[in-house]
């Protein structure tokens, strides 16, 4: 049975419920307060990253986390404020730092994520879409010791869960790059990974829903 569906927010989760609904035969539309043409989904690195498996509320995140709270580009900033809601946050996400919340979170990061790039390549080919979609892999370089050994410890999570990663040596990143001069102690090869380009996707999945009829409001704020 059809239904009238309004999606609050055209970023690439809205643009992508919007599809799947107009897929299923629903009557869509996209709100939206900004002009879709910038933000987190429009500008960001494109990375589709199955080899991401560990959850941000892992061991060691609040020890970091004090020091990224006060510096806007960090990858965790959050503006600290004594309100209730913020400090009941702040403990519930405290209480899941812990080992046995990572080991059960990763399996289900990685289905998604193994999800999501399946239906990237799905949604570039039926719909001859013409986005850069690239699975070229990920190169995590490390400068120091330390780094490596810690990014070594997501490698073997990652091939504990079946993705294709290698641990690559100075010379086998030399081999893997030859044309590159490269400073780094060592490096992780994540082959099961992807890359896109996001403002193009969004631009061309804007415009493919239009094209299906959904409709789309820009510049309109749900208060």
């Amino acid at each position: 049975m059809q239904k009238e569906v309004i999606v609050i927010g055209g970023g690439i989760i809205g643009l992508c419920s919007a599809y799947y609904l107009q897929k299923e035969g629903h009557k869509v539309t996209v709100i939206d307060q900004s002009n879709m043409d910038y933000g987190a989904s429009y500008v960001n690195a494109g990375y589709i990253s199955p080899s991401h498996i560990i959850p941000l509320s892992a061991p060691g995140t609040m020890k970091k986390g004090l020091k990224w709270m006060f510096n806007p580009s960090s990858p965790l900033y959050i503006k600290p404020r004594l309100d209730s809601d913020f400090l009941k946050w702040v403990w519930a996400f405290n209480k899941s730092c812990h080992p046995k919340h990572v080991k059960k979170a990763i399996p289900a990061i990685k289905d998604i994520t193994l999800l999501s790039q399946k239906l990237y390549h799905e949604i570039k080919t039926v719909e001859q879409l013409n986005f850069q979609l690239e699975d070229k892999g990920l190169l995590m370089l490390c400068k120091t010791e330390k780094m490596l050994e810690e990014e070594v410890k997501t490698a073997h999570l990652a091939i504990t869960e079946g993705l294709e990663t290698k641990i690559l040596n100075t010379a086998e990143l030399k081999q893997l790059e030859p044309n590159v001069s490269i400073d780094a102690v060592g490096a992780i090869y994540y082959k099961c990974d992807s890359h896109s380009t996001p403002h193009e996707f969004m631009r061309e999945m804007k415009a493919l829903l239009i094209k299906k009829g959904v409709t789309i409001f820009s510049n309109e704020k749900v208060e």
